[in-house]
């Protein structure tokens, strides 16, 4: 059972390896939407929220020479038309066919000028659709497709990592890109 498991764990982190310049690409967009005094939201339902969470914890607060980003996690409070705005980016994570209400926000998100990036399961599926950009992770079992996308989240944040500290070595940051958890939007203090 544990030899399955970690074949198609291997098999699918294979699969992957053709989506990493896409993720390092998203990395560095999202810096420089950052940089510019954009948001990067994160969203999914289940375990997926759980790692949309975890993206947003390794971002909101300082690492080395990376001041605290403005990221938040998206909820089910969440209103897009009020708390998106051109120029956020929003990565959708979803493993699962059933995540109608986020395939829902990240369309929406797209009319208002938003970047939209799915990390998904299977291709074809909705929230893929729905966004700008997919990367959708080609493997049978749930819990494979959870692992993968962690890890694609530590490429995407690595790459926004040094982005950012290229950025701030060049005098090219933006000092007010500051950790945003709640629902404040550019402007109003962080909270």
């Amino acid at each position: 059972m544990i030899d399955r498991h970690l074949i198609s764990l291997a098999i699918a982190l294979q699969h992957i390896d053709k989506d990493v310049p896409k993720l390092q690409i998203w990395g560095r967009t999202a810096a420089a939407a950052l940089a510019a005094g954009g948001r990067l939201l994160a969203g999914g339902e289940g375990m997926s929220a759980q790692h949309a969470r975890h993206l947003v914890t390794e971002l909101s607060g300082p690492e080395d020479d990376r001041p605290p980003l403005s990221v938040a996690t998206l909820s089910a409070r969440f209103d897009v038309r009020s708390d998106c705005q051109p120029g956020d980016v929003m990565l959708c994570l979803s493993v699962s066919e059933a995540d109608d209400g986020l395939a829902a926000a990240a369309s929406t998100a797209g009319t208002l000028g938003v970047t939209t990036w799915a990390l998904t399961g299977p291709a074809p599926n909705r929230v893929a659709a729905a966004c700008t950009e997919a990367v959708c992770v080609e493997a049978p079992v749930t819990s494979t497709v959870e692992e993968v996308h962690l890890a694609a989240i530590h490429i995407l944040c690595a790459a926004l990592n040094s982005a950012i500290r290229d950025a701030i070595r060049a005098g090219q940051w933006l000092p007010g890109a500051v950790s945003c958890p709640g629902r404040c939007r550019r402007g109003e203090p962080a909270h």
